[in-house]
């Protein structure tokens, strides 16, 4: 829905537990260090807790595909203490059939297929997820489980994995000896301010953001209304991607994360750390934030380099900027000359030039949709003289015409015609759209397609506007 005008190549906010999106910060590279600890020291028992939506399952994917030594894993998920006997499920989990066999059977087939795997070579790895939701019956059963391996090399290691109940029932007075054989624990807990920011930045830049697209106020109330906690971090995040797309808002503010919160806090089931109505952006922070979007960097997120073109740009002149934005765009540097353009799109009377030159730049990068929704903006705004509204709205007509969508451009063409009658080839265009005549049109007595005749037109028209 969003990826396109926010330049991504995939959902940066998706709740799928992708390893790929892991941010490791300082608790969670604790976690996984500890982790790897433990595989690979053979630890009967690891136990990590922490609240929901903490990180726990994508930190274990991580884990398990950068792990080289050869295991055969098998994930135990959902359970109760209704599940009965345990060792049925934990068999499925391996693609082994126990169930319907007596308990002595089941427990012999498979410390058979430990052997076998030990024999091979590789180690079996049984992960329980939401292990809180297992009773002290169970987990001593597990214990039980684990006495097959053969106490001089270990083929069988258990992780549990849970939410913080997890830690109060392995203090359970029956679980002693389960307690004792946890070689590895951690708390799992939640994202700071600062980790909270650089994680919004991360998974932006692993879908294929390449500048920055929430401001740092925007970060700041993330974390405030999540508490740091990443899934609501996720949630958060996405449904402010969808408002600002809905707005065609460039930067994502901290005024969209609160509107976005308030809308998500009225039907979710699982509410923010913070009510969204309790908190309310104040006039310095909105100036910071105004300041800090003015003159945004483009940022490459890979290397953390900041460009900042024309640096100290406090009292610019706003003609030698546009001259500088032209000169970029002149030179292909096209990125920079965009930086440019928006710093001016913020001055009302540059804001129609500054627009339209922003939407052939994109265009110059193939990014069409973008620089159609640049040159529709530049339409809507107040000129600072008649010309250059009627030449924002002639532009904006022949956008609309070159992706196809004649109504509207006849619209345009309509109004166009009927103030300024002898204005360019309007009523040429005009009296082609009436007739259905839409594979071509005449420019300067020549037929080219329309598409072609657009961007002629474009040029055409900011050469003048250059003037």
């Amino acid at each position: 829905m969003y990826e396109t005008h926010y330049r991504m190549k995939a959902k940066p906010f998706t709740l799928v537990p992708d390893p790929l999106f892991l941010y490791l910060g300082e608790k969670h590279r604790t976690a996984l260090s500890l982790l790897e600890y433990g595989l690979a020291n053979g630890v009967a028992f690891i136990v990590i807790a922490g609240e929901p939506g903490t990180g726990k399952t994508t930190l274990l994917n991580r884990l398990l595909d950068e792990t080289r030594h050869p295991w055969t894993i098998g994930v135990l998920s959902n359970t109760h203490t209704g599940f009965g006997g345990l060792l049925p499920w934990i068999g499925a989990a391996f693609d082994l059939q126990l169930a319907g066999m007596s308990e002595t059977d089941a427990f012999q087939k498979f410390s058979r297929f430990l052997e076998q795997e030990r024999g091979a070579g590789r180690r079996v790895l049984l992960i329980v997820d939401e292990a809180q939701n297992m009773g002290p019956a169970m987990l001593e059963e597990l214990r039980l489980i684990s006495n097959l391996n053969d106490g001089r090399r270990r083929s069988l290691q258990i992780v549990l994995s849970g939410q913080l109940g997890l830690r109060e029932l392995l203090k359970s007075p029956g679980l002693v000896q389960l307690a004792q054989r946890i070689g590895v624990e951690y708390l799992l807990g939640s994202l700071s301010e600062e980790e909270t920011i650089a994680y919004i930045a991360h998974r932006l830049e692993v879908a294929g953001r390449e500048t920055s697209l929430f401001t740092t106020l925007a970060g700041r109330y993330v974390f405030r209304l999540s508490g740091g906690t990443p899934r609501l971090i996720n949630q958060l995040c996405d449904h402010a991607l969808v408002y600002g797309f809905a707005s065609q808002a460039e930067t994502i503010t901290a005024r969209i994360v609160l509107d976005a919160a308030a809308a998500r806090d009225r039907h979710a089931m699982f509410p923010f750390k913070v009510a969204p109505e309790s908190l309310e952006i104040s006039v310095h922070e909105v100036e910071q934030e105004r300041s800090e979007v003015h003159a945004l960097p483009v940022r490459n997120l890979r290397s953390q380099e900041a460009i900042h073109p024309l640096a100290g740009n406090d009292g610019e002149n706003p003609a030698a900027l546009y001259d500088e934005a032209v000169a970029l765009k002149k030179a292909s540097q096209l990125k920079k000359a965009i930086i440019l353009f928006d710093r001016l799109a913020e001055r009302k009377s540059w804001a129609v030039k500054a627009l339209a030159q922003k939407g052939l730049c994109l265009k110059a990068m193939g990014r069409y949709e973008d620089a159609f929704i640049a040159m529709r903006e530049a339409a809507k705004l107040q000129p600072v003289t008649e010309e250059e509204g009627v030449a924002a709205r002639y532009l904006l007509a022949r956008t609309l015409e070159s992706q196809g969508l004649c109504d509207e451009a006849r619209e345009v063409y309509v109004a166009l015609d009927q103030g300024q009658r002898k204005y360019r080839d309007v009523s040429v265009r005009l009296a082609r759209l009436q007739n259905n005549d839409q594979d071509s049109v005449s420019v300067d007595g020549e037929r080219v397609t329309r598409l072609g005749a657009f961007w002629r037109g474009c040029g055409q028209l900011f050469r003048g506007m250059q003037n």
